[in-house]
């Protein structure tokens, strides 16, 4: 008989004596509340040929990489998300569907939400209060910071963080000044792709502008809206974002490496805003105008963008419009589609951009490359008798930018200290524009409906060779025009009336169409014509 050979294995196991609050997340390290060396226990007889493994008292293995700690242990949606997005070191893969998971958990439970993971970066786990001044620091101070804060109807406030950095990811949910109603909580809900949207914007490389859910919010449930956004783009660039949003405005305020945006849309005087149909084509009238202002004054494509993107979004959805059921009046006076006709349809807002100025020629630090666009709407009203009154809207644009091009098309433009690459035309532009439209009554009777236009272009263009000035020229452009259109609306006024009473047809609508395609603000001298 084969004799069988009985083996002996000798086991160490190592116990740590500490206080378990909750069950430990899986992956995740436990925090000891002791830094005393682990118990060793012998089971068996005799020696192993290899040494035992033995564990620290924080849990860690003696040469092993420390694990992250968690501020809680449970797994809920937010934690395996935060778990799933830890590894990864983008702010946007950190922020990953992390916004939507926070807000539609605290839609799901109307109870506060705070998490955290953290890895050490000194080779050892943290001691508990080094650990607790991390997380600390990390939800009130991290490099990379997401905010939304959110008004009830009712009066509470709900307040979301998410806060990343290289070491460390966290969440916070807080509820204040009472339960969440269940009308609260499902708008909360329907919010959560919204605010993940939103997140994947501001974090994407370039960044994006996506805020239109924001905006939109259930005004039943909701007051105001405020988001706010800082992302750590390099050591010398940090990106910010502020949208505000409530039933009297909106505003957006968005700073980066790039330049900065800042634009604001005045609701409480919902009495101008038009109809779907104006809206849009003044939207679509006002992005042609900053982007021929884009081409003409050689803008950042990245960042007027983002600010094509701000203009629709605030201008889009409006909370009151003249859809609602409440009359919507200037002064207490309701307004007409002859008053409309006037108007561009949107509210009174004012709206800037402009790019960080850079030295673009080292051998003329001087010529600087810049860019700066402004746009603004006024609208006032004088009287509040609906039959005497006057209307005044006035519309504004302002373009100044210079930068360098080749001397030639298709040669490189490569500006250094040495003039044989001096070769370079240096544009400098100064534009302007303006649209007043006035309409007035007396007595009931339509008595002014004028439009007042001008715009002026200056190009001046200098022209070097081997860095030496050649020739300057400056060409200025200037026109102004004013267009009356009493008459023809008088005549399309009395046209209606004879068709309400079967006499002939009615031209009104096709009048007042034209008359606000005409009232538009016009950017270049050209377009003033005919």
């Amino acid at each position: 008989m084969t004799a069988i050979s009985s083996v002996v294995s000798v086991v160490q196991l190592s116990i740590v004596t500490r206080p378990v609050a909750n069950e430990p997340l899986a992956g995740a390290a436990s925090v000891s509340t002791t830094a005393s060396p682990s118990t060793v226990v012998s089971l068996g007889q005799g020696t192993s040929a290899l040494d035992a493994q033995t564990y620290s008292a924080r849990g860690v293995l003696s040469g092993a990489e420390v694990a992250p700690a968690w501020e809680y242990t449970r797994q809920d949606k937010v934690s395996l998300s935060m778990m799933g997005n830890f590894n990864t070191s983008a702010t946007a893969g950190r922020f990953q569907g992390l916004g939507a998971a926070l807000l539609g958990q605290l839609a799901e439970s109307g109870k506060g939400i705070s998490q955290s993971v953290i890895r050490s970066s000194s080779g050892h786990a943290l001691e508990p209060a080094e650990l607790t001044a991390a997380q600390t620091r990390l939800h009130s101070n991290a490099d990379n910071s997401i905010s939304l804060s959110i008004r009830t109807a009712s009066g509470k406030t709900i307040e979301l963080t998410l806060s990343s950095q290289d070491d460390g990811l966290a969440v916070q949910a807080q509820v204040s000044g009472g339960d969440l109603s269940d009308d609260e909580l499902n708008a909360l809900g329907r919010m959560a792709d919204g605010f993940q949207s939103a997140i994947d914007g501001v974090t994407a490389r370039p960044p994006q502008l996506k805020l239109d859910a924001l905006t939109q919010f259930d005004a039943s449930v909701f007051s105001s809206i405020d988001l706010k956004t800082r992302v750590k783009l390099d050591s010398n660039n940090t990106q910010t974002l502020e949208l505000h949003a409530d039933a009297d405005q909106r505003s957006v305020r968005m700073s980066g490496a790039a330049g900065e945006l800042q634009m604001s849309v005045d609701l409480k005087n919902a009495a101008v805003i038009g109809d779907s149909d104006q809206q849009a084509k003044a939207l679509k009238g006002y992005i042609g105008q900053i982007e021929a202002a884009r081409k003409r004054g050689d803008g950042d494509q990245q960042l007027l963008s983002m600010f094509e993107d701000a203009f629709t979004t605030l201008h889009s959805h409006y909370p009151g419009t003249r859809a609602s059921s409440a009359p919507q009046t200037v002064n207490s006076i309701e307004l007409t589609d002859t008053d409309h006709a006037m108007l561009s349809g949107l509210g009174d807002f004012s709206a800037s951009v402009s790019e960080k100025s850079q030295e673009g020629n080292p051998a003329r630090p001087g010529e600087l490359d810049t860019f700066a666009y402004t746009l603004s709407q006024t609208t006032q009203s004088k009287g509040r008798d609906p039959l005497n009154r006057t209307l005044v809207q006035d519309q504004q644009a302002h373009l100044s930018a210079s930068y360098h091009k080749a001397l030639y098309a298709g040669q490189k433009l490569d500006l250094q200290r040495d003039p044989k690459t001096q070769n370079y035309l240096y544009y400098q532009i100064n534009d302007q524009s303006s649209s007043k439209a006035s309409i007035g009554y007396d007595k009931g009777a339509l008595v002014n409906a004028s439009v007042t236009q001008s715009a002026s272009q200056s190009t001046r263009v200098s022209t070097y060779v081997m860095g030496v000035l050649q020739s300057e020229k400056l060409t200025p452009v200037t026109e102004s025009k004013t267009r009356n259109f009493l008459s023809v609306l008088q005549q399309a006024l009395q046209q209606d009336n004879e068709a309400k009473q079967g006499r002939g047809t009615s031209l009104l609508k096709y009048t007042l169409e034209g008359v606000q395609e005409k009232a538009m603000l016009q950017s270049e001298p050209g377009q003033l014509r005919g």
